[in-house]
């Protein structure tokens, strides 16, 4: 009980005496915890929200749409046929156009009753009414795609009607896989609008539109044996019918997120290893500290273990604090994220296990990574050594010093800084080779978009294609936010830890741009290798997941360049800060 006290005390003395350090590592943890929750929990989420919704509006199990006349004799056999529970009486619908605003966009008109008390599929209003005379109620997610709400007015087959209301329901998919109403052929993509049965068969005319029947079985899991059992004897004398159940509708509703879900589960781990790169530096930079703190531990009585204990716990406590918080931050935004179409009832349901053991695995591994090997090394230091930290001779590496023995001066510290730390440049290349793929990625989706100019058949809006937009470009800024981070502290603990051997090099001649440069080299080196693996890394996981198509060589090219700019900018700061104190002051004074 002793060691867990002095372990917290210490821990709770370095969140006092510098909170900025911890928690420019807890916004880091949280930010990739959050976004790889988000893409864990979608799916999840979908399914929340699709069974909320179907509970809420008596959603179908099976959707039969004919194309016959006179609908009662196609609905009095499948009423009869075994394993049907409730049938609604069968609605007439259309196929046609809606115009609002200037826009215009396929649209399923259906003919209902002004009572709501369907016994199968009765639309849950949202806002507004639900239809009456000469009044229109529009899908909730066709109703946002178009800019309209309650008020306004749409034009359908030349008619104009005011919009009473918005309503949802589990019959069709999500906008823009809604328009239901048509018969044998091609499906075009649309939206789905009620008016009353009256004002459904004027707005028709002469169109004979299709009859849509609403089933719910005895067993609602049964529903492809259900089909193939009915439809096993049917003739085309008996009608053309062409059916579809409520896990084809689910599957539909899933594809809304098929292109999201990889976008933040890959940026989910790409935003961990730049945790663990900003939790390297941080460790880095304070490893001074550690090492004295190893040292009046291990003085008075503590031993490896206890040490290692204590310099790591600060790192572990938080990491696991900022996955709960990430936990919870994803759990709660993943209804709202998987419903661009607001087509859904949004739904919160707690993470499973698979979600969980994720965030916490990411945790562990962020904090492990970054902080194991520095507290390792604290521990291991002599304690004398550590309490007088004296003077550490270089590593002799005398093939690198031949090679680099006639290069330029500012290269040749820049090299030579490279190699005394292999690690740090590990760092820095994989913080770089994230940050570009997430980069080529995103260029990738626009080039794809440009590629495809069909998209606006979809309807006014392609909510998919905007919504994984903003998810690429939200991970996008993050990472590189994140990066921009991480180059600076990684300049700023190369310039500290390298402060006497550049002050013993500006001793013997070297100018302050010298300096500036070398620093500026150390960062460039390991960015570069770094930006040559993210591209085609970029490209590899985008045609994984989506389509093979190749962004511009000029996009790809200006991206390696304005990222190789930034560190060199970033890097620089540091540098210069560095050169501004006298010659004196970096060999006689202790680095902290």
């Amino acid at each position: 009980m002793g060691r867990l006290l002095l372990i917290g005390r210490l821990v709770l003395r370095d969140l006092r005496r510098r909170p900025g350090e911890a928690l420019v590592f807890l916004l880091a943890v949280t930010v990739a915890s959050t976004s790889l929750i988000l893409g864990l929990a979608t799916g999840n989420a979908v399914d929340n929200g699709y069974e909320k919704t179907r509970a809420a509006t008596a959603g179908p199990d099976i959707i039969a749409t004919t194309t016959a006349a006179d609908p009662s004799g196609v609905a009095a056999r499948l009423a009869d046929a075994p394993g049907v529970a409730e049938q609604a009486e069968p609605v007439f619908a259309f196929d046609t156009y809606l115009k609002a605003y200037g826009k215009s966009a396929h649209t399923a008109v259906e003919g209902r009753d002004t009572s709501q008390d369907a016994a199968v599929d009765q639309p849950l209003v949202t806002s507004g009414t639900w239809v009456r005379p000469g009044g229109a109620v529009l899908e909730r997610g066709f109703a946002k795609a178009l800019g309209v709400s309650v008020g306004d007015h749409v034009t359908v087959s030349g008619r104009d009607y005011p919009v009473v209301g918005t309503a949802i329901s589990t019959a069709t998919s999500v906008y823009p896989w809604s328009d239901d109403a048509q018969g044998p052929g091609t499906s075009d993509f649309g939206g789905r609008m009620w008016l009353t049965s009256a004002d459904t068969r004027k707005a028709a005319g002469d169109d004979p539109g299709v009859h849509l029947i609403y089933l719910k079985l005895d067993d609602p899991t049964a529903t492809q044996h259900w089909m193939n059992t009915t439809f096993a004897g049917w003739s085309e004398t008996d009608g053309w019918v062409n059916t579809h159940d409520w896990q084809d509708v689910l599957q539909t509703d899933k594809a809304m997120i098929r292109s999201i879900q990889p976008a933040l589960v890959v940026g989910g781990w790409l935003l961990a290893v730049a945790a663990i790169v900003t939790l390297a530096a941080l460790a880095t930079a304070r490893a001074a500290r550690d090492n004295r703190r190893a040292a009046l531990l291990k003085a008075v009585g503590a031993g490896p273990a206890t040490v290692t204990a204590a310099l790591l716990a600060q790192y572990l406590l938080l990491a696991l604090l900022a996955t709960a918080i990430g936990l919870t931050a994803g759990t709660l935004a993943a209804p709202h994220l998987v419903d661009p179409s607001a087509g859904l009832l949004n739904t919160v349901g707690p993470p499973d296990f698979g979600s969980v053991f994720a965030a916490v695995l990411l945790a562990v591994i962020v904090a492990v990574t970054g902080a194991l090997r520095p507290a390792l090394r604290a521990a291991r230091t002599s304690t004398v050594n550590a309490l007088t930290d004296p003077a550490h001779l270089p590593t002799r590496h005398p093939r690198l010093n031949a090679v680099t023995a006639y290069l330029p001066a500012s290269l040749l510290l820049g090299i030579r800084l490279l190699a005394r730390r292999p690690g740090r440049a590990v760092l820095a290349g994989a913080g770089s080779a994230a940050t570009t793929l997430m980069v080529t990625a995103l260029l990738t989706w626009h080039t794809e978009l440009a590629a495809r100019p069909d998209f606006t058949h979809f309807g006014p809006i392609e909510v998919r294609a905007d919504q994984t937009g903003r998810v690429l470009l939200a991970v996008t800024l993050v990472l590189v936010a994140m990066s921009t981070l991480n180059t600076v502290l990684l300049g700023l603990s190369t310039a500290v830890q390298a402060r006497r051997a550049l002050s013993v090099a500006r001793t013997l001649g070297a100018t302050p741009g010298q300096v500036v440069t070398a620093l500026c080299v150390a960062g460039l080196l390991p960015a570069a290798p770094g930006i040559a693996v993210g591209i085609p890394a970029g490209l590899g996981l985008y045609w994984l997941f989506g389509t093979q198509v190749t962004p511009p060589g000029t996009w790809l090219l200006a991206t390696a360049l304005a990222i190789l700019l930034a560190v060199a900018v970033l890097t620089a700061l540091p540098a210069w800060a560095h050169t501004r104190s006298p010659v004196g002051h970096g060999l006689g004074v202790e680095p902290v």
